[in-house]
């Protein structure tokens, strides 16, 4: 069964409700409409604890991405058992992240929050690799899938996509990354139990700011995946390598990747015919080096 924005935040499944439920407020947050500067939802005393757990952190230099240039905008919900629903948005060409993060807004999507780079760039050394970084939660900075009785976590990306989004490209791709296996499956082939079940749904949902839009569902230690739907927008860009390359950025979301500062690898921030379809070295060398 394909995925639907009228699912509820709490069913572990999509998670594409428009109801504000049980939101997070915490005080180290920046909502959209306050026009201070965005900080990650983390506490310095989490980051320093964080930092500790990995190892060594240190600041990341100057020339590591354009501070302010890039941003995350996402919805984080907190549910009544702890766990937690985490959606990231990819602007649509043209959109910038305080336009995206404004139109989720008026469109009911709960808490929303811009990152900016810059913060982003300051996370411990181990949440990163060259250009790379991690999708990190409030309590890791890299979420991992569960094996599942297998060696490697194994993801099936159930593609249910329209022809115009080369999912199976993009899984070809990610699959090149050691310690992880993507496998792509058409919607008739289904999921087997012992994999992670991952669907790709494409449809037209307008002119909502937002492209690509990724939704993880995490236990209450917010150090495991339980579930990860994707979302693609039919609505913006007919050109295949903008389309291609969401693809591949998406996919890498689910693998536990955040946004990428450099235009070699499809992770990067924003879509554009001059940005890689492709992860780059440093994207599969992150994913390794916690796998």
């Amino acid at each position: 069964m394909s995925c639907r924005c009228s699912q509820t935040l709490d069913t572990g499944q999509c998670g594409l409700s428009r109801s504000p439920t049980s939101l997070i407020n915490k005080s180290d947050e920046v909502t959209v409409n306050t026009p201070k500067r965005r900080l990650l939802p983390w506490g310095l005393a989490t980051l320093a604890a964080l930092a500790m757990a990995l190892g060594t952190a240190t600041p990341a230099s100057a020339d590591d991405g354009a501070g302010g240039a890039h941003a995350d905008v996402l919805s984080i919900t907190e549910n009544a058992d702890g766990t937690v629903v985490e959606r990231l948005f990819r602007p649509a060409p043209g959109v910038t992240p305080a336009q995206l993060a404004q139109l989720l807004t008026e469109s009911g999507v709960p808490n929303v929050v811009i990152r900016e780079d810059d913060d982003i760039t300051a996370q411990a050394a181990a949440c990163k690799q060259g250009t790379a970084r991690t999708w990190a939660s409030s309590a890791t900075c890299f979420v991992k899938w569960a094996k599942k009785g297998n060696p490697r976590p194994v993801i099936h990306f159930l593609d249910r996509s329209s022809a115009k989004w080369p999912v199976g490209r993009a899984v070809t791709e990610w699959n090149k990354a050691s310690g992880i296996d993507s496998i792509y499956r058409a919607p008739s082939a289904g999921c087997a139990s012992s994999a992670h079940c991952v669907e790709v749904v494409s449809a037209n949902y307008g002119a909502s700011g937002w492209m690509g839009e990724t939704v993880r569902h995490l236990n209450a230690a917010r150090t495991y995946h339980t579930h990860v739907s994707v979302y693609l927008n039919d609505h913006y860009h007919n050109n295949e390598s903008v389309r291609w390359e969401t693809s591949c950025h998406e996919l890498g979301h689910v693998l536990g990747l955040g946004h990428n500062t450099s235009k070699s690898s499809c992770l990067y921030a924003y879509g554009a015919s001059d940005v890689s379809k492709y992860p780059n070295s440093d994207d599969r060398a992150l994913i390794t080096r916690f796998y």
